[in-house]
């Protein structure tokens, strides 16, 4: 039985077997959204709707973020990438759910302060290439594989049981079973 599994572990799958595990795991995933957000993180509301002004009179929201923001994402001109639902504090998230791309929002107070943002854009997070889930996926198939033999063997196996004239007591002690 151990060489049977043996001759499992390892085992190549083809092409067709694997991409139809991804397909099976990540083809029919629910679409969720992703946001491409930058901010501008000040002390105030005041400086906040200040900062709208200057946005709404054509500055540029990178060099304004680089400029007033306190934030730690000012240097990168307030850029934070990408991110998904539960990543950001919910005034935060609530706010950039709601925004069209190149959207600059009304003041967003957190606990960090107050925020200016702009969506630079939003997507459906794409599912992982299957070059990053290969491992999973040949692991999936090495797993279901044996399974399959074992249930094979299991299905193939003669059971004799020999319980007759042997007292179930007697299979407790170990000295009877050592002879």
């Amino acid at each position: 039985a151990a060489t049977a599994i043996d001759g499992i572990i390892g085992q190549e799958f083809s092409e067709a077997q694997i991409q139809s595990t991804y397909d099976a795991a990540y083809g029919n995933l629910p679409a969720e959204p992703e946001f491409n957000a930058s901010h501008i993180l000040v002390e105030t509301e005041d400086e906040a709707k200040a900062l709208i002004v200057e946005l709404d009179g054509g500055a540029d929201f990178a060099e304004l973020a680089k400029a007033k923001s306190t934030g730690p994402s000012g240097v990168n001109g307030g850029e934070l990438g990408w991110f998904g639902l539960g990543m950001m504090v919910e005034p935060f998230e609530a706010a950039v759910t709601v925004m069209e791309v190149s959207q600059i929002s009304a003041p967003v107070q957190t606990q960090f302060g107050w925020h200016v943002l702009i969506l630079n854009d939003k997507r459906n997070k794409p599912a992982p290439a299957l070059e990053e889930v290969i491992d999973e996926i040949t692991g999936t198939l090495q797993q279901a594989a044996i399974e399959a033999a074992i249930v094979t063997l299991r299905d193939d196996a003669t059971v004799e049981m020999m319980v007759e004239g042997v007292d179930p007591a007697a299979m407790h002690n170990l000295e009877l079973l050592l002879q």
